[in-house]
């Protein structure tokens, strides 16, 4: 059976997609995992990430993805979730797809156009019923006839509560919540760790939830007291222990080179090659702890 992790947070900037390309990476290369990407976010940076600009664009015009997905859904059609995944990523470690994987159900700008339709005309035939809730229920239902398929999947969710990023939330036992160390998004992280482990979401029984710090600045004082609180368990959050550091090499790593082209995982991620093996391995422990 796989894992299934939401990566998610309302608030925008805060290395999500970032977070999951590396997870992806990192879980493929490392323990040899077989990964589905799910990239519900209408910005589409896991998708950039792992299968280039040009490729989005190629993938929006053959009608596969989110969007696509979205237009069976509303019509009442079958979604058909297996015809829209496509192999992803540029390692090439990873390119023979042994012994891990990558393979992505993507996103594109296009969502931002139809999502409002899409739930103005859905709401308008099941009035009564959650959107988020009809939706993560019909992608449960796909989902678990290719689950076997895979290992983790990892669904990158967008900022905000809305429809996609509840939808992400319910599907997941797990949700990995990248935050960095500002007095804005930290306060934000907490309001939202009550927000989903309320009640009336009906997550609180069964989903884990793992702060992992992001944009990590070791040479900021504050950052490094704030960090070592955390660590400390001062702020309740159980966060993850290892952070992603902002660094330029992982910055540079998100953008991919183009389809067809191929690079070892020391070109794609430089001198932060540790960083991405090390936080991975420090989610793993935690997602492998809390099964």
């Amino acid at each position: 059976m796989s894992i299934f992790v939401a990566v998610a947070n309302p608030k925008g900037g805060v290395g999500k997609s970032l977070t999951t390309m590396m997870l992806a990476d990192g879980l493929a290369l490392t323990f040899g995992a077989r990964i589905l990407v799910i990239d519900a976010d209408p910005q589409a940076g896991v998708s950039k990430a792992l299968l280039s600009i040009g490729a989005e664009q190629e993938l929006k015009s053959r009608q596969i993805g989110l969007g696509a997905i979205l237009k069976s859904f509303h019509k009442g059609d079958s979604i058909r979730l297996a015809g829209h995944r496509v192999a992803a990523g540029d390692l090439i470690e990873l390119r023979g797809r042994q012994p891990g994987l990558i393979d992505i159900i993507p996103s594109n700008h296009e969502l931002l156009g139809t999502l409002p339709e899409f739930e103005h005309a859905v709401r308008k035939k099941r009035r009564k019923d959650r959107l988020d809730v009809l939706l993560s229920n019909a992608l449960r239902a796909e989902l678990y006839q290719i689950e076997s398929n895979y290992d983790v999947v990892l669904i990158d969710c967008p900022a905000g509560p809305g429809v996609l990023g509840l939808a992400g939330l319910r599907l997941a036992q797990h949700i990995v919540m990248p935050t960095s160390l500002e007095t804005n998004a930290y306060s934000t992280l907490t309001d939202f760790l009550r927000f989903i482990l309320a009640d009336d979401l009906g997550l609180a029984s069964r989903v884990r939830v793992h702060p992992l710090i992001t944009q990590y600045h070791a040479t900021n004082t504050t950052q490094r007291e704030m960090l070592h609180h955390i660590r400390q368990g001062l702020y309740e959050l159980n966060a993850i222990p290892r952070p992603v550091p902002y660094s330029t090499a992982l910055q540079n790593a998100a953008t991919h080179p183009g389809a067809g082209n191929f690079r070892s995982a020391r070109e794609k991620y430089g001198n932060a090659l540790p960083d991405l093996v090390a936080v991975t391995k420090a989610v793993a422990e935690r997602l492998s702890a809390n099964q």
